[in-house]
């Protein structure tokens, strides 16, 4: 996990300075902020790791060339439209109360104010970089929008990363601040990829709660269109077990994830670290699905041979 550990030192800095801002939040704003960067602090334990969020300008270190404090900076800015997207997403994808909503919608307009106010210092009104941070508020729009009932996973894939695609505002500030405007686009690609892959691990992990929710799943999307069900025809939690664990479902997302992988590379930029990181999501998923075959493989076996195999692990 060097893609993770190289960049310890620095992200303690950066959340340090999260903090800092957020403790100067008017009160009771600046507890419910602190509380919620918690959840997602990296350093910390029991919380959720976005690692792309926050690391993506570090990524691109050998990339770009430029002073180690601007690196902190789109960072720090991307820790906020981090918690900012995601007080977004909380909101659309669950029953919150009106108590809730009074505290979390100003605090994340608070979040997207320091966000904003972080990369105005790099970038002037008439910078290319506000049209590029359009288009990706554009693609985050419409993606949560009509995600359902477009079923992008299975008619463009790709467009699934789009659900993430504030995040490339960091990546955009580092292209643009180094003079590589050409690579925006393209690296812009590459990262729909990797968000593609990091959404589709995300989605094998929490099947059954989108399942409970219907939240949009792009594993529930792949089994939906080998049942050749329509997105709003029921699928079962048994549907699932018996796609994945009986017809080997996860070894094909799995290698699809894979697939795309490999047409992802544009040869254009240098950076391995994403590249590893992306690798390493892919790995877990095709690991997970490993697992599966075996164990179905063995109880295709019979069952002593399978309780054996239990036991010998034990």
């Amino acid at each position: 996990m060097k893609w993770f550990t190289d960049y310890k030192e620095e992200l303690e800095l950066v959340f340090d300075e999260a903090v800092r801002r957020i403790s100067a939040f008017p009160a009771p704003l600046n507890k419910a902020g602190l509380d919620f960067l918690d959840k997602f602090h990296p350093l910390k334990k029991n919380s959720t790791k976005n690692y792309i969020c926050y690391l993506l300008p570090f990524w691109l270190r050998e990339q770009t060339k430029l002073p180690a404090g601007t690196y902190r900076t789109l960072s720090l800015a991307n820790v906020f439209v981090m918690l900012h997207f995601f007080v977004q997403d909380d909101l659309m994808d669950t029953d919150t109360g009106a108590e809730e909503r009074r505290t979390m919608l100003p605090l994340s307009n608070l979040f997207q104010a320091e966000y904003s106010r972080l990369y105005r210092g790099y970038f002037s009104s008439d910078s290319p970089f506000w049209a590029h941070a359009d288009t990706w508020l554009g693609q985050w729009a419409e993606c949560v929008t009509r995600e359902n009932e477009a079923d992008y996973f299975r008619d463009d894939p790709v467009r699934i990363a789009h659900k993430a695609a504030p995040v490339k505002l960091a990546s955009t500030g580092a292209l643009l601040l180094s003079g590589q405007e050409e690579l925006i686009g393209p690296f812009s690609r590459q990262t729909d990829h990797t968000l593609l892959a990091l959404q589709m691990a995300d989605d094998w992990a929490d099947w059954r709660e989108d399942l409970e929710t219907g939240s949009y799943n792009c594993l529930l999307s792949l089994i939906r269109t080998r049942r050749g069900l329509k997105a709003d025809e029921p699928l079962t939690e048994d549907n699932v077990k018996q796609a994945v664990f009986v017809h080997g479902c996860l070894r094909d997302y799995a290698e699809a994830a894979s697939a795309w992988f490999g047409g992802a590379p544009t040869g254009l930029f240098h950076a391995p670290h994403m590249d590893a990181f992306h690798q390493s999501l892919l790995d877990d998923l095709l690991s997970e699905a490993s697992r599966i075959d075996k164990e179905r493989g063995l109880l295709e076996l019979g069952g002593f041979t399978y309780l054996l195999s239990k036991r010998n692990k034990s």
